[in-house]
Order: C-alpha cells, then sequence, then structure tokens
C-alpha cells in the first residue's frame, strides 16, 4: 500500500469537509436556495458581500459563466486588503463602515444577499446583515458555527452573524481556518475559500432548477467561448447594465 501524499490528504480534508456540509446542512441549503430563487422571481438581485478572503466568493459568483446574472457582489478593495491588509482587519471592525457601504448602493426590492464570514463576529459581516435586512433583503449567512460559538462578539451590536442571519450555514471550517497539521504547533491549508465557494455555486444552482421548475426561464450566463455565448450575454449586459454596478 502507498503512503498518502500531502496532496491526498489534502484533498480527503476537502472532501470530508464538503462532505458534510451536504449531510448536515441539506435543509438549510434548501432553504437557501428557495430564498434565492424566490428573490430573482419576483425581480431581485443576490447581493454577495465577505471581507478579507471571504470577498472573494463574492467576487467568484459575479459575471461568471455558469452563474447567475443578477449576482451583485458588495465589493470593497479596502476590506478585501487593497492597498494594505492590515488595514482591512481595523476596517472590518469599524462600526459604521458597512452602513456606509450600504447606503452608497441602492438596494433593489425583494432582495437577497449572502454574507460569508467564518468567524462572524466583527461589525463588517454582522453590520451589513442588519442594514440589508431593516432594508427588506432577506440574508444567508455562511459561517462556522463552531468556531464562532467559541468566540465574543466584537461589535457595537453584541451578536454574531449566525445570530442576525434570516438562514444559517455552517460551512464546518475548523477554528483559525487552516486544516491541516504539519506538526502540533502548525497549521497550514486555508480550506475555506474552498468550501464556501461549494456552498454558493450550490445554492445558485439548486436555484437555477427551482425557477425552471417553476415554469420560469433562469437568466446564467454562457462563456463566450461556446457558440452563442456572446450573444445571449450581449442580451443580459443590455438589461441589466444600469442595475449590475460592476458590469
Amino acid at each position: 500500500m502507498s503512503v498518502p501524499t500531502t496532496a491526498s490528504r489534502l484533498a480527503e480534508l476537502v472532501y470530508n469537509t464538503i462532505s458534510r456540509v451536504v449531510s448536515e446542512e441539506g435543509g438549510s441549503l434548501e432553504k437557501a436556495s428557495e430564498a434565492v430563487a424566490r428573490a430573482l422571481t419576483l425581480g431581485g438581485l443576490e447581493y454577495l458581500f465577505g471581507t478579507g478572503h471571504s470577498m472573494l466568493v463574492a467576487l467568484e459568483a459575479f459575471f461568471r459563466a455558469g452563474g447567475l446574472v443578477r449576482a451583485f457582489p458588495i465589493l470593497d478593495l479596502s476590506l478585501m486588503g487593497i492597498p494594505s491588509a492590515t488595514r482591512a482587519s481595523y476596517l472590518e471592525r469599524l462600526p459604521g463602515y458597512s452602513k456606509a457601504i450600504v447606503e452608497s448602493i441602492e438596494i433593489v426590492p425583494n432582495s437577497v444577499a449572502i454574507i460569508v464570514s467564518n468567524s462572524g463576529k466583527n461589525s463588517g459581516p454582522v453590520e451589513m446583515a442588519i442594514e440589508l435586512k431593516s432594508r427588506g433583503v432577506e440574508v444567508i449567512g455562511i459561517t462556522s458555527l463552531e468556531y464562532s460559538k467559541k468566540l465574543q462578539p466584537e461589535n457595537q451590536y453584541g451578536k454574531k452573524l449566525y445570530e442576525v442571519a434570516d438562514i444559517v450555514i455552517d460551512n464546518k471550517v475548523p477554528e483559525g481556518d487552516a486544516a491541516y497539521t504539519v506538526s502540533e504547533s502548525l497549521r497550514v491549508f486555508p480550506i475555506s475559500t474552498i468550501v464556501n465557494t461549494f456552498i454558493v455555486h450550490t445554492i445558485n444552482a439548486r436555484a437555477v432548477e427551482i425557477i425552471r421548475d417553476r415554469g420560469h426561464e433562469p437568466e446564467v450566463w454562457t462563456s463566450v467561448n461556446v457558440p452563442g455565448g456572446k450573444e445571449r450575454n450581449r442580451a443580459y449586459l443590455r438589461r441589466y447594465a444600469n442595475i449590475l454596478k460592476y458590469i
């Protein structure tokens, strides 16, 4: 029998974590997909938000071949760590920052939002959830429940993301994100971006099935490198150029 390679161990970690999400969070995933399907059917958008590396998940869902046309990432380069990762760490704890972001956006009625935060404790994601909910947006929170429940909230509300979101999905990500133990004091392989991306694409894929099954035509981007892709996308660009900020 061959000795497992590092790559095979890491692949097993990813597989096991995602398998737990699928088996243990199925009900919440379905509720989230229903919420997204309902919002899109009623003319709303799917907003996506995270801070730091979690913002990459919001960006991943945007203008993506095979992804929802009406996915709207709430992007802020300073929160993503550009030009300073240290500054981003301060800003995600700054009361009022997420509120200012929301107030700079025209929120479309009947919309839904997915907010990603492993710890779920800082002002950035919690304030974003509360501000969006106050504007009628249904909020889906993706977080690490076991990890988050060990932490004290660091925001003006004294709440964590799982306590303010309408629908909560536990991503099963370990404390501190690093999932692979090299030695007793050394852990590597941050797994959250992989798992959170899987969750968001799963929610959206199922939402497309629900929309189709209810007799509506799902709006999905097509790769420009396949026949008809440019033409299909061009129609969506004309339709939503004034609504989707980053198009």
